[in-house]
């Protein structure tokens, strides 16, 4: 038996099964895109607008620190956001153990050599994701990626350089805390400089004569900054021309006819 088969009766199933299956396909090859290309993409820029709004709050923290050291206020108290990781208080002792600190060269008024070694300390922001470490160490930000070499300064210390009277001013401020503390989601940072600085140094040598000040960063093992200080003691920002590295003696010097050196010491109370 025949079967009579009527043009256009079948077409129209035919036609919107494959339109089904087109549409069908690019939706699933748009999802697709959007997963293998825009979600990272809009996961690396929320990571990046993490360690930007980091960065304005640790150099909220340097300006704490400024204002507890310069202007003698015995006491700040700061509440931020911490995004997308945690902040650690590290220790001065904790960071000395590690070898983590600077030392100063530098000859008294009678021509004799010292050295000072001033223990650190830190404010450390590490993302979770991200793999960046901000920290503010003695008085600076400065900022690196843990999986990857070289480290950039934020904001620079206070260190000053008098060209008029060739003074060479250095403030080493230590941060000190009782005890391990972390934070995230909404810091309160409080902080305290209780007692007043210390004068190390300040000496003027002869009518017209200048000696070396040398000094030495002795870094982190793991969180390295190293290239950001190389940067900042070699650039332009304390003098034109910087110090310059003695690769023999390992450390960064300068001539000057003067040398002050304060330090600061700040206790961190709570994260």
């Amino acid at each position: 038996m025949k079967r009579n088969w009527v043009k256009g009766m079948d077409d129209d199933g035919v036609s919107e099964a494959i339109g089904f299956i087109l549409i069908f396909t690019i939706v699933v090859l748009g999802i697709s895109i959007v997963t293998l290309y825009g979600y990272p993409l809009l996961q690396k820029s929320q990571i990046g607008s993490d360690e930007r709004i980091m960065e304005q709050n640790m150099i909220t923290l340097q300006n704490d620190l400024k204002i507890l050291t310069l202007s003698n206020v015995p006491y700040r108290d700061t509440t931020m956001g911490i995004s997308g990781g945690s902040i650690f208080v590290l220790d001065s002792n904790q960071t000395d153990d590690d070898n983590h600190n600077f030392q100063v060269w530098y000859d008294n008024e009678s021509y004799a050599p010292l050295n000072e070694t001033f223990s650190l300390g830190a404010l450390r922001f590490i993302s979770a994701q991200g793999q960046a470490a901000i920290s503010v160490e003695n008085g600076a930000v400065v900022k690196r990626y843990q999986d990857a070499e070289g480290s950039t300064m934020v904001a620079d210390p206070r260190w000053f350089y008098d060209e008029t009277y060739d003074t060479l001013v250095l403030f080493f401020t230590e941060i000190q805390a009782d005890r391990a503390m972390s934070g995230d989601g909404i810091a309160n940072i409080q902080m305290s400089m209780l007692d007043p600085p210390e004068v190390v140094e300040d000496v003027t040598y002869g009518p017209g004569l200048t000696r070396p000040v040398g000094i030495t960063y002795h870094n982190d093992d793991v969180f390295n900054y190293s290239t950001a200080w190389d940067n900042y003691l070699t650039g332009s920002t304390i003098r034109d021309g910087g110090f310059t590295y003695d690769s023999v003696q390992d450390r960064y010097e300068m001539n000057v006819h003067r040398l002050v050196i304060k330090k600061y010491t700040v206790k961190i109370e709570r994260v």
